[in-house]
């Protein structure tokens, strides 16, 4: 078995579709965004669900690269977003945030195949605006 590693997903897609390799471990959303076909994986194991971090950390994956090893131990896959105390147009980024984990941002990342958190997580200093939109987090 040959195995090939690039540094970003895009590489891997054109390889693809170009017939230079028969199939890559991608994101669902890189497949989708560029027409491949794909196999969906249980939550059980796919990483993309919170409510399963206990079960995914069991998991560790050994790699190898000449003397150099490396162990990564399962997680949830999970996106964030914030707007920072410094930014220039602070209302801008808040508005967009609001659009993002609001009904059209989850329909974007939904046909985008990046199934969006519902509801959205908040951390920390939520502004008040956020605060029927979001669940939380300890």
């Amino acid at each position: 078995t040959k195995l090939t590693i690039r540094p970003k997903s895009v590489e891997l897609v054109q390889m693809v579709q170009a017939g230079g390799i028969d199939y890559a471990w991608e994101y669902r959303s890189v497949a989708v965004q560029n027409g491949l076909l794909f196999i969906e994986l249980p939550e059980q194991i796919d990483l993309s669900a919170i409510e399963f971090a206990d079960d995914y950390k069991t998991v560790k994956v050994k790699a190898v690269k000449g003397d150099d090893v490396t162990y990564y131990t399962g997680s949830p896959i999970v996106y964030g977003v914030t707007v920072p105390k410094i930014a220039e147009h602070p209302e801008m980024g808040l508005e967009f945030v609001k659009m993002l984990i609001g009904p059209v941002g989850q329909a974007i990342l939904t046909s985008d195949g990046q199934p969006p958190i519902i509801p959205a997580g908040g951390y920390g200093d939520v502004p008040a605006e956020l605060s029927g939109m979001v669940a939380m987090k300890a």
